[in-house]
């Protein structure tokens, strides 16, 4: 008896790891939204700006009559941060359901939800680290320009690139995941009151550090660390968004 009990409790740990890629294959299933639709607009984004950079130099009669990092302060590529968020969101919200049927558990689907958030992170951090590595060897696009390292990732190793970028996609995944929890469980009133609280809490953020005359301390720690102690200081935030996203799930009731 005690063989065959040993023998059947053996492969728990391959099983439960069977059931997360499970989830991750149900969030790949349907690949267009997470893995193609981001780069389509990515490269629409950046193709826009290279034709708007090309008429701008056309019209100031060639870069010699722009200054030399006239093409570097660009915002472009910092929209796929608020994407992620949203694709986080509707790829909990749209699955959940689905995946309760198939007998998955709530923990084994956030679990797996969030290896594929993990591995979105660095599929894209990795990409967008490409480009800019390919950014600078052609000098800007002929350009000097800089839309996948902008302004202030010029200057930065593309290992320190590549390591904001996997520690940004992580947070904004994250809450993304939080705020599909939320609505996963409350519905519209829940996220009433979750952005209602978040309101709260950066509005009070703000007013104590007005009121304490600290914006100069706020600003002085942005200066005087480096893009990636900056973006590594995200990282409790991150941790704070996934644990909560995990007990929100937990008495989840999938409701159509």
């Amino acid at each position: 008896m005690t063989a065959i009990a040993n023998t059947a409790a053996a492969p728990t740990a391959p099983a439960a790891l069977q059931r997360i890629g499970n989830v991750v294959r149900l969030h790949v299933a349907n690949p267009l939204p997470t893995l193609v639709v981001p780069w389509v607009i990515t490269f629409i984004i950046f193709g826009l700006n290279i034709a708007i950079e090309l008429i701008v130099v056309k019209a100031a009669g060639g870069l010699q009559n722009l200054d030399p990092d006239a093409f570097q302060y660009n915002g472009g590529i910092s929209w796929i941060a608020i994407f992620m968020m949203i694709t986080a969101v509707q790829a909990m919200n749209l699955t959940f359901r689905f995946a309760l049927g198939f007998s998955v558990t709530r923990r084994d689907f956030y679990l797996g939800s969030s290896l594929y958030f993990v591995c979105l992170s660095l599929l894209y951090g990795t990409g967008i680290t490409v480009m800019a590595g390919i950014e600078r060897m052609t000098d800007g696009w002929g350009m000097n320009a800089a839309f996948f390292a902008p302004w202030g990732l010029v200057d930065q190793p593309l290992m320190s690139v590549w390591g904001i970028f996997v520690m940004t996609l992580l947070l904004f995944f994250f809450l993304g995941a939080a705020v599909a929890t939320v609505w996963v469980r409350w519905k519209a009133y829940g996220m009433y009151a979750f952005f209602l609280g978040l309101a709260v809490l950066l509005v009070g953020a703000a007013w104590l550090i007005t009121t304490s005359n600290s914006w100069g301390i706020v600003w002085g720690y942005l200066t005087d660390h480096s893009p990636v102690q900056v973006a590594a200081a995200t990282l409790p935030v991150t941790l704070l968004c996934a644990g909560a996203g995990f007990l929100f799930l937990r008495r989840a009731t999938p409701r159509a």
